[in-house]
């Protein structure tokens, strides 16, 4: 089963719609995640996450089957995989260093070694870490496998950035930039390295171009969480809250969604043609 092999590409392009799909999709993934969680009150945490788990969890897994038994890229199947994974993946990254009580500079350092793991896997099942194209059973699963660790990642290095080592949420290892700061200081690294890919252009799939891109993976996830935390909590005493938040990350998130399946109609009838 996993020799399967794909007609069509299975992952979209790399361009400007993916980096803002991507970072809408995070900070649309930490509201929803935050506003689901606290439906049953502070009193109940546990039964908000427990639910917010199970609903996400199961779409998500409906979605993701939905993009693996497809023949081919479809937009509206990967990236309803991409934000579900933002909702659930928040809970479980924060809860393992809730429950137990690990500090998140060494969470950001135990997903990063489940990366580069997953890395090893991937390249010795297909010999190639191509992002641009996936035609296999077995390179769409060690990409999503991937793409999971990335989450992981990026939400333990957006907290440990964020954190201080007192107050809400205290780690013994906190830098203490707080939520805008993070936002702000990722954002710029971000812009750097999406930057050095547009104006250096490195030869695709050579190992510079693979780093770069998830560099920039990981980090759209801490770069869209820190300012839908801020927006939600800290922006005018909280005056959007997570409610308010989740609906404008939904309406950006479902006009961009809409641009690019009619992109991508546009780009498939194009090569139909040829």
């Amino acid at each position: 089963m996993l020799d399967k092999s794909f007609k069509w590409n299975k992952v979209p392009m790399i361009g400007l719609f993916f980096w803002l799909l991507k970072l809408v999709s995070t900070g649309q993934g930490e509201s929803i995640s935050d506003w689901s969680s606290q439906l049953f009150g502070q009193q109940n945490q546990i039964i908000g996450a427990t639910f917010t788990v199970g609903w996400s969890l199961i779409l998500f897994g409906v979605f993701i089957y939905m993009q693996i038994h497809s023949e081919k890229y479809r937009p509206i199947f990967y990236w309803l995989s991409v934000a579900l994974l933002a909702v659930f993946g928040t809970i479980l990254a924060d809860g393992l260093s809730g429950v137990l009580g690990i500090s998140h500079l060494f969470t950001t350092l135990i997903f990063a070694a489940g990366m580069v793991f997953s890395f090893l896997v991937w390249y010795f099942l297909t010999k190639s870490l191509s992002i641009h194209k996936i035609t296999t059973l077995k390179a769409e699963l060690c990409y999503w496998v991937t793409v999971m660790f990335s989450f992981a990642m990026g939400t333990a290095l957006g907290d440990w950035f964020a954190d201080t080592k007192g107050g809400y949420n205290p780690d013994p290892f906190g830098l203490g930039l707080g939520l805008l700061n993070t936002g702000l200081i990722l954002g710029l690294i971000f812009l750097i390295v999406i930057a050095y890919r547009y104006f250096a252009q490195p030869r695709q799939n050579s190992i510079s171009e693979i780093l770069t891109f998830w560099i920039a993976y990981i980090l759209t996830r801490p770069i869209g969480a820190s300012f839908a935390d801020y927006f939600g909590y800290d922006w005018r005493g909280g005056f959007l809250g997570n409610k308010g938040m989740s609906g404008i990350w939904l309406v950006i998130f479902i006009t961009l969604m809409v641009i690019t399946i009619v992109k991508h109609k546009k780009r498939e009838r194009v090569e139909e043609g040829d």
